[in-house]
């Protein structure tokens, strides 16, 4: 009996001796992602410090050159720095309006500087106005770099900022103590939003009346409702149990119905239905557990995500680009007419392979952009794009196109799809002026068809 009772107490010992280096181990590792967790955050907000630094710099340096072949290499380098600044700002743990302002503003001063490249390119010259808005953008850079750098200064280097509690959102005094400190930055910026480049980038064109919304009746939350059911009624969905609540809400560009709804299965749905026209702007479903049967193969999805795009009014699409997850198929579809591809008007179209449903719909950029489109000037001859392109460039098919610039503007190109040693690209060339907008590397498997 003692021998027995010494055996399990020894036993014993051994198992909470490997559970306490067990703990001790994970403890370390914990201890470890979280200083990883940390380093990571200090060093984009460094890096993001650096890159306003830079453009602070340069904003000032372009005004002094004022010469269209002078300031190509400013405007890109500016563009550069302040589109990775953003990406370093915008994957840190913390939200609030203040960092939301900071990142529109080097959004927006990346675009306007990519579009002041591509005019210098072509050696014009700047409007007084533009060099008005490069004096602004400058100014701001200075004061926001110098703010950033006195919060690093003054908190992060005392470590008065803890990002792992900012990431968990579980200190409310660490969280207080980030706002407190930021604030001074905040005082700069209050002004910020009325002094943004007022052409191609400025928030009106984001919020511009959708193209396919104008003068369209508008509907009420009834016809609202019964939309949501004809397209419960057809064969891509379930059937409909019941609408949980409808509420309508203002956008930045529109009026919409906005439903909460579950079918039969007990899976929820959340839809977007414009108010003018009664569009169905946005789909979602909830995930779905797996029923583990055969599943659609990418043509049959694809051609049931058509016939669910014609069912609800949105005609002549053609299928893009597509990625298959391990149950999902996602595709991106655009509109043809007279065999001109509109890729400004995308709709993204998700299916659930497994269960044979459609549960995702997204349909913005077709309802901001579509409408009836003319060619208004003299094309380049397709015969001369021969000339543009690398001498072992093997073309595989030519098609015409309509593409959005980072201008908001959009135009017509020769789509031209080849192989470039061994990898297969697709070129986009002005039809106006011969000039190459686009290349993308084009990735096919059996998964997807993707570009990068």
């Amino acid at each position: 009996m003692q021998k027995q009772f010494k055996f399990m107490f020894l036993v014993l010992f051994v198992l909470l001796s490997m559970c306490l280096f067990i703990l001790r181990d994970k403890k370390i590792l914990f201890e470890r992602q979280g200083q990883a967790l940390e380093n990571n955050c200090e060093c984009k907000f460094y890096n993001a410090g650096n890159y306003l630094d830079d453009v602070s710099n340069l904003l000032a340096k372009v005004e002094l050159a004022k010469i269209p072949r002078q300031n190509i290499i400013f405007f890109a380098q500016i563009w550069h720095s302040a589109t990775v600044a953003h990406d370093n700002l915008s994957s840190l743990p913390y939200e609030n309006d203040l960092l939301t302002k900071i990142l529109k503003y080097l959004s927006q001063t990346g675009d306007f500087c990519y579009a002041m490249l591509n005019k210098s390119i072509e050696e014009k010259d700047l409007s007084n106005n533009e060099w008005q808005k490069v004096n602004k953008l400058k100014n701001y850079a200075r004061d926001l770099n110098h703010e950033v750098n006195k919060f690093l200064n003054e908190n992060c280097l005392d470590e008065k900022i803890c990002w792992n509690s900012l990431l968990l959102k579980n200190d409310d005094e660490n969280q207080k103590k980030f706002s407190v400190a930021i604030n001074d930055v905040n005082k700069k910026f209050q002004d910020y939003g009325e002094l943004i480049y007022d052409g191609a980038f400025s928030d009106h064109i984001k919020n511009i009346k959708p193209k396919m919304l104008i003068d369209k009746k508008q509907i009420n939350k009834l016809q609202a409702k019964n939309i949501v059911k004809k397209i419960f009624a057809s064969n891509y969905l379930n059937n409909l149990k019941e609408i949980i609540s409808i509420d309508e809400i203002n956008k930045k560009n529109m009026s919409v119905y906005v439903l909460d709804v579950i079918d039969d299965k007990e899976q929820k749905f959340y839809f977007e239905i414009t108010k003018s026209g009664g569009y169905l702007l946005l789909m979602l479903g909830e995930p779905k557990e797996t029923k583990l049967n055969n599943k659609l193969d990418v043509k049959q999805g694809i051609k049931m995500a058509k016939e669910f795009l014609n069912a609800n009014n949105f005609f002549d699409m053609q299928e893009n680009y597509y990625e298959e997850t391990e149950n999902y198929l996602t595709i991106n579809f655009a509109p043809v007419k007279n065999n001109i591809i509109y890729y400004s008007d995308l709709i993204k179209v998700k299916i659930d392979l497994y269960n044979k449903q459609i549960i995702g719909l997204e349909s913005l950029g077709y309802l901001n952009m579509h409408c009836e489109r003319k060619k208004d000037f003299l094309s380049i001859e397709s015969d001369l794009i021969d000339n543009l392109l690398p001498d072992d460039f093997e073309k595989i098919n030519i098609k015409e196109c309509v593409i959005p610039l980072e201008t908001k503007q959009e135009v017509c190109c020769y789509e031209i799809m080849g192989i470039y040693k061994q990898d297969k690209f697709l070129i986009y060339i002005n039809q106006e002026n011969g000039r190459i907008e686009k290349i993308y590397k084009l990735f096919e498997n059996e998964r997807g068809v993707i570009v990068e």
